[in-house]
């Protein structure tokens, strides 16, 4: 699976609070000579070791996050202590270890909710999405009260898997159960989108921005303006997509190069060939390794060289599904 949407500024803010807090702790500790206080601040830096280690993970200091997860004792952090470390193996690539830990882990700890998510995200990793489903159930044999992140990521699966009947029940759960999180309207918004109803997506979407609006964070936003932007262009609202696409760009215009390709299919679609391509340079100029938008690029530089060649293929509705399915994220 993933990465979770987690805003990049938010988890750095919150690794610098927590280091400050370890530092502090760990000066705390090297001070006090009484054995009873000592105790007390080694529990109270373990536990600090622990959200540090997975705030690390959060901001893809893998490795950092990973030599504090073994520092860990095994007994009291256990569980958590192979999860974190499966998780920082699986995103650094080092498969095999990673489902070496979590069997571990599983042996150990048969109904960790946490481990069997791990386990699924290590599954779909490496492409095999109906084991990462079979290990998604069995997480949520064992889910604790806030279950949503099994159930999130099973209705990805699902997506992916072509299901998406199967995922539409687990989506208006978590609407009824998180009204306020406007990533899972979005992701409604989207599956109505992908099912042929345009006009139900532009409901949820319009419904999510509402929410957005009160709390404005940059991956909602981002996946608000790529979905809202699609639907305006499946209904024929060309002039609305545009605008949807110009406002997310002028917010976001560091975040994400999906944003660029939305304005310029927007263009496209308009016959507006120039301002897209000027759109994508300026995309290609801000995020240099995206092959999608190099790709964009020199189709409309070759369609402007010859526009009234008709054995091209159609521009648009392939890009605007590539950003829209770009932003499509899972919760960890």
């Amino acid at each position: 699976m993933d990465r979770a949407e987690s805003n990049v500024r938010s988890n750095y803010d919150k690794l610098k609070a927590l280091q400050g807090k370890f530092l502090s702790a760990q000066r705390e500790y090297q001070q006090t000579g009484k054995e009873k206080e000592k105790r007390r601040l080694k529990k109270s830096i373990n536990h600090l070791k622990m959200d540090l280690a997975w705030a690390l993970l959060d901001c893809g200091e893998y490795e950092k996050g990973l030599v504090l997860y073994n520092s860990l004792p095994r007994g009291a952090y256990g569980e958590m202590k192979y999860n974190g470390m499966a998780r920082a193996l699986t995103e650094m690539g080092h498969y095999d270890k990673a489902r070496r830990i979590l069997k571990k882990g599983l042996k150990k700890f048969p109904d960790s909710y946490a481990l069997w998510i791990g386990m699924g995200a290590l599954c779909s990793e490496l492409g095999d999405d109906f084991e990462t489903l079979k290990c998604l159930d069995i997480a949520l044999q064992f889910a604790p009260e806030d279950n949503s992140a099994g159930l999130y990521n099973k209705a990805m699966v699902l997506i992916k898997l072509g299901c998406r009947r199967h995922a539409l029940p687990i989506f208006d759960e978590l609407i009824e159960r998180y009204p306020d999180d406007p990533q899972y309207l979005a992701d409604r918004g989207s599956l109505a989108l992908d099912m042929g109803y345009p006009q139900q997506a532009l409901q949820y979407y319009q419904k999510a921005m509402e929410i957005w609006q009160q709390n404005p964070v940059a991956y909602n936003g981002i996946c608000l303006s790529t979905g809202l932007c699609s639907t305006y262009s499946e209904l024929g609202m060309k002039k609305e997509a545009l605008e949807i696409a110009l406002e997310g760009l002028k917010k976001f215009p560091d975040e994400d190069p999906a944003l660029y390709q939305n304005v310029a299919a927007t263009f496209f679609d308009m016959g507006w060939r120039k301002e897209a391509m000027e759109a994508l340079k300026k995309g290609v100029e801000k995020f240099p390794g995206d092959e999608d938008l190099k790709k964009f690029l020199k189709d409309v530089e070759d369609d402007m060289d010859d526009p009234d060649k008709g054995d091209k293929p159609p521009l648009l509705g392939l890009m605007l599904l590539m950003a829209l399915l770009y932003k499509r994220g899972k919760k960890k």
